[in-house]
């Protein structure tokens, strides 16, 4: 299938809020997220001709962007945790809980609950909700069957609501920014 720059740059266009959004859920520092989005974008331009179908592209460039982190994090760059909250705030998400009648409180036993899920059930789970990517396409990024993918939403809904039913002393801190220089 060939791919002309044109669309190519449309897809930068389109899907660059949602990239950089995960890549720095992934890596907490602006600079490493913007480095690792345009890595992603780097390599699948390099490798647009392999994608087999125009409709699976969003999923086929989170799954790039995966790869491109996961290749990065292999070389031993440091992961800095950055907060749901921060992201949803800063990067476009498309769901603002806070919005949909949820209490400050309510808010913050969700992001917490979320934080405390292992990362096989936080990422499926954030990349449909908040990003609102499909099964497929989920299943397409994270090099997942389709069955996986919707197992593992199932359970990370499970494991949310058990969570966010027991009652769980809701944890208060400081934001601390990593100062590298700036």
């Amino acid at each position: 299938m060939h791919i002309s720059d044109q669309t190519f740059d449309d897809w930068v266009r389109q899907y660059q809020r949602l990239l950089f959004g995960i890549a720095y859920w992934w890596t907490g520092s602006r600079t490493e997220a913007e480095d690792l989005t345009q890595e992603a974008f780097f390599q699948a331009y390099r490798s647009r001709s392999s994608l087999r179908e125009i409709e699976a592209v969003k999923g086929w460039l989170v799954g790039i962007l995966r790869h491109c982190y996961a290749q990065m994090y292999r070389k031993g760059r440091s992961r800095m945790e950055v907060s749901l909250e921060e992201v949803t705030q800063n990067f476009g998400e498309t769901m603002d809980l806070r919005s949909a009648g949820t209490d400050q409180h309510e808010f913050l036993a969700l992001h917490q609950a979320l934080e405390r899920l292992d990362e096989r059930h936080r990422l499926p789970l954030v990349l449909f909700y908040f990003q609102e990517l499909s099964y497929r396409e989920i299943a397409e990024a994270l090099e997942l069957p389709l069955g996986t993918v919707m197992s593992r939403l199932s359970r990370a809904r499970q494991l949310l609501h058990e969570s966010l039913a027991r009652p769980v002393g809701l944890t208060f801190m400081k934001k601390i920014r990593k100062v590298n220089g700036v």
